[in-house]
């Protein structure tokens, strides 16, 4: 690829970072849930991968991340390149104005930089005490098919933007008091 094309992606990366970074300062718009499921499912691969990555050093090289993770994330994969039509605009609504710069990168950068962009903004939300308890949620919900991961997750999402459900978050006891999990507790119980 020629300099100046280099240039030219480079420049309009860090313009399309600057404007979402400004846009993060005033509310975002919200996606509707075919555009939040869509976001995603293109997501979940590379955010999996990320998070196995990033939490191999906590869960140990017996849990699932480490045995299954990117697996899982190949799995995940055909559904990514399917929501890719319909992730495309809403990742352009959530950045904005300037967001008509990402249309000006040819698609398979834009889903890279998608791809990365996504994954960054996950795993600098994870903190590594987190990493066993994610370990045992992705375990769990690993036989489910793509489609339903995502709509899990767009579901969670929903219902904590929720300003009840945030309230509730922050005041609430839970129902029951179960004891902290110890490491590599995701086995199911089953009664004999």
């Amino acid at each position: 690829m020629a300099r100046h094309s280099i240039r030219f992606w480079i420049s309009t990366v860090i313009a399309t970072l600057l404007t979402a970074q400004a846009q993060a300062q005033s509310p975002r718009p919200c996606m509707t849930p075919i555009e939040g499921q869509a976001l995603i499912s293109f997501a979940l691969p590379d955010v999996i991968i990320g998070i196995t990555s990033k939490c191999a050093p906590v869960t140990g090289p017996s849990s699932f991340l480490a045995t299954s993770g990117r697996a899982l994330a190949n799995r995940y994969r055909a559904a990514s390149d399917a929501a890719w039509p319909n992730a495309r605009p809403a990742i352009r609504k959530q950045v904005g104005e300037g967001g008509e710069l990402l249309d000006l990168m040819p698609d398979d950068a834009f889903k890279s930089f998608a791809g990365a962009f996504a994954t960054t903004a996950v795993l600098t939300q994870l903190e590594p005490e987190r990493c066993n308890d994610i370990d045992r949620v992705l375990k769990a919900t690993s036989p489910l098919p793509p489609e339903n991961m995502s709509m899990l997750v767009r579901i969670m999402l929903e219902f904590l933007a929720r300003p009840t459900a945030q309230a509730a978050i922050a005041t609430a006891k839970p129902p029951l008091n179960i004891c902290p999990a110890s490491k590599n507790s995701g086995q199911a119980a089953t009664a004999k």
